[in-house]
């Protein structure tokens, strides 16, 4: 597997799931256990080169990835969830992304602060949902923005969310760059 055999395995949707937005597709890398192997292998070694000691992961493609690479790299996995999916005390932050709004939580007792942590998802497009997290990684766990790296299968670097977290003060990485 490389990066030009993973490009051709996504499909896009047009037009999904509203009209003007295409869809990025990653259900065919999960589905073909050679090219998540090799996704998840990359993400592992991207935790180890950042020396990540916690994974957060949203709900609910990103714990495709987060779930895995935690137990390649033995590091603690930490859910990003919508409302009302976490027991307990929880953390909540509303943020837009490309074609809605929605909220995202985490649990409150989590234990996070000190921690350098990678951030794993399927695919970054705007950064609502990776800076959703971010703010709440900053300003709940004190968790300063160089010790985040948010990591990725897929970045479209159209839409800007890279550029938003890195002026953030957040590293990103992605196995790939669609720039149009």
């Amino acid at each position: 597997m490389d990066n030009d055999k993973l490009r051709n395995l996504i499909r896009t949707v047009n037009d999904w799931p509203k009209p003007g937005v295409n869809f990025f597709d990653i259900c065919s890398i999960v589905e073909k256990p050679d090219a998540f192997a090799w996704t998840v292998n990359r993400l592992a070694v991207a935790c180890g080169t950042f020396d990540a000691t916690a994974i957060v992961s949203p709900d609910a493609r990103g714990f495709l990835w987060g779930a895995p690479v935690a137990y390649a790299t033995k590091l603690p996995l930490h859910l990003a969830r919508k409302p009302g999916k976490l027991p307990g005390n929880v953390f909540t932050q509303t943020y837009d992304y490309e074609y809605d709004s929605a909220s995202i939580s985490l649990q409150s007792e989590s234990a996070l602060e000190g921690k350098r942590v990678m951030l794993i998802d399927d695919v970054l497009a705007t950064g609502g949902t990776a800076l959703a997290i971010v703010e709440l990684l900053t300003q709940h766990f004190r968790i300063p923005p160089k010790d985040i790296q948010v990591a990725t299968v897929i970045n479209l670097t159209f839409l800007g969310g890279a550029q938003r977290l890195t002026e953030r003060g957040v590293c990103v990485t992605s196995l790939l760059d669609y720039h149009e």
